[in-house]
């Protein structure tokens, strides 16, 4: 019997994950909340477009009312959802999950012990993803990354077993997927990367910054990254590094010269990740970060699973943690119509930064 994999939330990395899989003769099941993307799934195929190719695959979609009808459960789940969406997705497929079966949180933020307070610890494994994509019309996912490297797998208690194995083989038709044994590194990893972008690119919107904004919004990055590296450090994590950024660069950004260098990483990393001017013109929406996105949207952000937990978990660390709270409130402020976006919000946040 073929290996059954479900892919509930079709977004960006959803949809990129289900997609690549259904292209390479996996047996994938998508399930979404937005009615309108399914049909047309189910019209005309999901469509992903990314620098090098465009390709339609065709496979079951299906809404949420129709999960109760799945009569074969699944030995995977990638579950791709916002984080505010985690617990009621997790028990939404939870009983369409085989005993010793698994899944795979592949999104942001800390999810996967709320993913195993549902489906417990031992059907929990870990998958950190370092592509970028986005949805913004039914049936169709863009993917916007340069295509270096795709997930990361682990298990929670740290052990490379079968499973993970075989989870990493599969994420490889989206491109290189790994294993590890530190998979809370990892994840934090993410965590402290997106802490200190999303929610910034959220707050300019689609502003074109000049050479001067864009070295205060490499400030404003890295001063948050240097409190969520604090806190991720203070919660007992082996933190890996953040986009080649070593955890101990974090700490040594207290001196001036730290924090310049801290800085310049920053830079080199959106010069490295961005796309090109010949790769982006391939694309039918350019490259943003999930935030971002929801910005653009009107939806609800995912703030307060990011900056959010983090200045919560400094309050309970002891972790001072100003510049993240200072982007929580201007996010709130936003969402609330109090603020709009803006280069102007660079120099609302910078006053938080005391580098």
């Amino acid at each position: 019997m073929s290996v059954r994999i479900a892919v509930l939330g079709v977004g960006g990395i959803g949809g990129t994950i289900a997609a690549n899989l259904l292209r390479d003769g996996y047996d994938v099941t998508m399930i979404d909340q937005w009615a309108a993307h399914v049909e047309a799934i189910r019209a005309q195929g999901l469509t992903l477009t990314d620098i090098d190719q465009e390709f339609t695959v065709r496979g079951t979609a299906l809404h949420l009312s129709d999960v109760s009808n799945i009569a074969a459960p699944f030995d995977y789940v990638f579950l791709s959802v916002k984080g505010y969406d985690t617990i009621w997705s997790a028990h939404l497929i939870a009983p369409h999950l085989k005993p010793n079966g698994c899944m795979l949180a592949a999104m942001n933020a800390l999810p996967d012990e709320a993913v195993a307070s549902v489906v417990g610890f031992g059907r929990t494994v870990g998958c950190v993803a370092t592509i970028s994509a986005g949805m913004y019309r039914p049936g169709h996912v863009v993917r916007t990354d340069i295509k270096e490297h795709a997930f990361t797998v682990g298990e929670l208690h740290g052990l490379v077993t079968p499973r993970a194995r075989w989870a990493a083989e599969a994420l490889g038709a989206v491109g290189p997927s790994d294993t590890t044994t530190n998979i809370w590194g990892v994840r934090w990893a993410k965590m402290v990367w997106n802490c200190m972008g999303n929610a910034v690119a959220g707050s300019l919107g689609d502003a074109k910054l000049d050479p001067e904004q864009r070295q205060q919004r490499n400030r404003i990055e890295a001063a948050l990254g240097v409190e969520a590296g604090r806190v991720a450090l203070a919660s007992g994590v082996a933190l890996e590094p953040v986009l080649g950024i070593q955890p101990e660069s974090f700490a040594a950004a207290e001196t001036p010269a730290g924090f310049a260098q801290l800085c310049e990483a920053v830079d080199e990393i959106h010069s490295r990740r961005g796309l090109t001017p010949e790769q982006a013109a391939r694309l039918p929406e350019p490259g943003r970060p999930s935030l971002l996105q929801d910005v653009l949207k009107g939806r609800r952000t995912e703030v307060q699973q990011l900056n959010g937990h983090l200045v919560a978990e400094g309050r309970r660390l002891s972790v001072p943690v100003p510049v993240n709270e200072a982007m929580v409130t201007l996010m709130d402020d936003l969402a609330a119509g109090r603020a709009a976006t803006g280069v102007d919000n660079l120099k609302a946040l910078a006053v938080a930064v005391a580098y």
